[in-house]
């Protein structure tokens, strides 16, 4: 009898140690689960983000690829020559620098998902106006707002990628970011050649103004080209504004899945899914970093005003310069120009991931320099060249861009106030130079070509000019970081 309590004490406990071990138990499938399902979140939201950016690029590459095989159109929208006309892609450029300055402001005031779905909106109703314009002051002027909307969401986003992902890993991802951009510009001219074969193929060249000839769609009377044109009676629209509003309805749905994010508060899920540390670096002062700044600038200039020049005119040059290419034609070898660049942005995904920002750019100048010699001097009367060097020189000028966005990154921190400089240079480039490359097209198309030899060989140049400069705050920052740590042992 008197062993009787310790037999119960045993029970006790042993019943009380196979408790202990169930409930250990259960909590380690449950921390299992948790851990599977973190990994599960952490995995899908980031890629919700990266898919819908996609959507807004591809909307982007529209915006920027429409103009390009509809120019002559809007030129007689217009009644201007294509010189007149170009423009236009100045007002597009002023808007790009607007929307790049006011980035970082906005980013740290208004929610992003907010701002990217309101610029969506707003680049969506330029695309649909675009087409009714009979005035080329108010053309202009609505193009440049588009431009405003497309320069906050290229800086946004690209800005947006650098905070989450950091400099290293987002290289792929910053060259997937410029891939789907080309593929929105691919399918532009896809979308508007039906459109454009109803209008006709003759008078698509003017020498004058008003020298359009009159098709099925298109208005004949062309008065001074900063009033309006006056349209046929029998018509009252050109078919090309169905092109337009296809692009601007892909807009509309973009804007929307931005709205839909915001309500499933889908940064807040990305940020915190990320457990790595990314972005520690504070931001460089300026008066530290205005040289390199001022050459990423000019580096961008001469970067996107040669391919842009390339993918604005190569419509119009390959129709009005001896080459005499049909309007389907000129179709085709725009949409070139963009499998070209959307393969150089396809495969800049792993090349990036493998190979050095310099490393690339090395072989991507030597790539567009040969190319554009080559087609200078046999382009015109061979037209086989011209069809693949506007290849070849599309695919090696394509990771030009996300390469040195990579390159700078390597310096400096870009993910906050300074995103803007590449905005700048690109947007003062276009503004610039594509005038330009209307003016000398009105005295001989193929002229155009030469000016996208000349950017090809400053934008060389002046990466030279930026590893210099690399590697300049490299030794400054070096002996800093020295005389820092030698003042800290002294006292000690």
């Amino acid at each position: 009898m008197q062993h009787q309590p310790l037999v119960n004490n045993y029970r006790e406990n042993r019943h009380e140690s196979v408790n202990m071990e169930k409930e250990e138990s259960n909590a380690s499938k449950i921390g299992e689960n948790g851990v599977e399902g973190k990994k599960k979140s952490g995995i899908f939201w980031p890629a919700l983000l990266l898919v819908v950016i996609a959507l807004a690029r591809i909307g982007g590459g529209l915006f920027i690829s429409i103009h390009g095989p509809t120019l002559l159109t809007l030129a007689n929208n217009v009644g201007s020559t294509v010189g007149q006309v170009s423009w236009v892609f100045t007002g597009r450029s002023v808007g790009v620098l607007a929307g790049g300055i006011i980035t970082g402001y906005i980013m740290r005031h208004v929610n992003n998902m907010l701002s990217f779905a309101l610029n969506s909106f707003l680049l969506a109703a330029v695309i649909v106006a675009t087409p009714w314009i009979e005035a080329l002051w108010l053309l202009i002027i609505v193009v440049m707002a588009g431009g405003i909307g497309f320069g906050f969401l290229d800086a946004g986003m690209q800005a947006l990628i650098l905070q989450v992902w950091g400099e290293k890993d987002s290289r792929p991802i910053i060259s997937g970011y410029h891939f789907a951009i080309a593929l929105g510009a691919f399918l532009a001219p896809i979308i508007a050649q039906p459109f454009l074969s109803q209008q006709g193929e003759e008078g698509l060249c003017p020498e004058k103004p008003n020298n359009f000839l009159p098709t099925d769609n298109i208005s004949t009377i062309a008065p001074d080209i900063w009033g309006t044109t006056a349209k046929d009676s029998t018509t009252w629209y050109s078919p090309i504004v169905w092109a337009y509003l296809i692009c601007g309805v892909f807009m509309v749905v973009v804007g929307v899945i931005f709205l839909v994010l915001v309500c499933l508060k889908l940064e807040k899920h990305v940020r915190s899914s990320q457990t790595k540390i990314i972005e520690t670096r504070e931001e460089d002062k300026l008066k530290d970093v205005i040289l390199l700044f001022s050459l990423v600038c000019v580096y961008y200039f001469f970067c996107v005003a040669g391919e842009t020049a390339y993918n604005s005119y190569i419509y119009s040059v390959s129709i009005c310069s001896g080459l005499q290419f049909s309007p389907g034609d000129g179709t085709t070898i725009n949409a070139l120009f963009w499998i070209g660049f959307g393969a150089g942005r396809l495969g800049g995904v792993v090349i990036l991931k493998y190979f050095t920002p310099k490393q690339v750019l090395f072989v991507d100048f030597a790539g567009i320099i040969v190319s554009m010699i080559i087609v200078c001097i046999f382009g015109e009367q061979t037209a086989e060249v011209t069809w693949a060097i506007t290849f070849f020189y599309s695919f090696f000028q394509a990771t030009i861009y996300p390469a040195g966005v990579s390159w700078t990154s390597q310096y400096t921190n870009m993910s906050g106030n300074y995103i803007f400089i590449f905005s700048a240079g690109q947007a003062i480039g276009s503004m610039v130079l594509l005038p330009v490359g209307g003016l000398l097209f009105d005295i001989d198309p193929f002229n155009v070509m030469y000016l996208v030899l000349g950017c090809s060989c400053a934008n060389a140049l002046v990466f030279g000019l930026m590893l210099w400069e690399g590697k300049r705050l490299k030794r400054k920052r070096a002996l800093e970081n020295n005389q820092t740590k030698c003042t800290h042992s002294s006292r000690l």
